[in-house]
């Protein structure tokens, strides 16, 4: 048993790292943390303006379509 918890505080040390003192993160731990919300930014930023894009081209359309409807204007000099 204490062969075995021997190999298990030496694995230990090798995946966390005998440098880094308990309680205190290191700094590879802020890494994950700082890119997950960086990527959640940019991508919330582009799904934003992509809908906004999309919402304002329906609109565009929209209104290209009633204008297209809409009766020809009078011109004068033109006889009816």
């Amino acid at each position: 048993m204490k062969l075995l918890t021997q190999r298990f505080e030496a694995v230990h040390l090798t995946l966390v790292g005998a440098h880094q003192q308990p309680g205190k993160p290191s700094t590879m731990d802020w890494v994950p943390i700082v890119f997950i919300t960086f990527k959640v930014l940019v991508f919330g930023t582009c799904m934003f303006y992509a809908i906004k894009w999309h919402h304002d081209q329906g609109k565009k359309a929209k209104e290209e379509a009633n204008r297209s409807q809409a009766p020809d204007e009078r011109k004068p000099g033109v006889a009816e």
